[in-house]
């Protein structure tokens, strides 16, 4: 039993250690995001020189940001849910049904690790315009979000398990 709860304790700080570090990765792409955009308005209407190279790496941000986000989102249970049927629900149909929403959480996150891995390397040949990188430099990120989202899944499935059995 200490053996197992040792495990525990392992996963659960690993577990948040990853979610720190998405989370603390995903707030540098905003404040990179803001300051590269505030850069280019500056140098539009004070400069009168626009910087071409700053709304592509401001996407680039952008998409970061917004999927790290939705793997935040999924880790901490934080979207739209509308549970009036859900609690009325016996608390074993409850524990099932959450086990199959991690099970559904973790079948996205294969989704988005396979099909942005074969979109990363079908765009990776063609190349910005402005910066000179790959194109699928952009989409990178999702295939990193569906891992993330995976282990995130995975934990919660495992450790959902470990409570109903305790």
């Amino acid at each position: 039993m200490p053996q197992e709860r040792l495990h525990s304790k392992v996963l659960y700080k690993l577990y948040h250690l990853l979610e720190c570090t998405v989370e603390i990765c995903g707030a540098y792409m905003m404040a990179l995001m803001v300051a590269l955009v505030f850069y280019q308005v500056f140098g539009r209407y004070i400069l009168h020189r626009t910087p071409g190279w700053t709304e592509e790496v401001a996407l680039l941000f952008m998409m970061a940001y917004g999927f790290l986000s939705i793997a935040i989102g999924f880790a901490r249970g934080s979207h739209l849910s509308i549970n009036i049927l859900y609690d009325q629900l016996p608390l074993q149909l409850r524990r099932v049904l959450d086990r199959f929403y991690e099970v559904l959480v973790i079948g996205c996150g294969v989704f988005l690790l396979i099909e942005g891995y074969k979109f990363t390397v079908l765009t990776w040949s063609s190349i910005l315009p402005a910066t000179g990188l790959p194109n699928g430099l952009q989409y990178l990120i999702v295939p990193i979000t569906g891992i993330v989202i995976i282990v995130f899944g995975l934990f919660k499935l495992i450790a959902g398990e470990k409570e109903d059995q305790s």
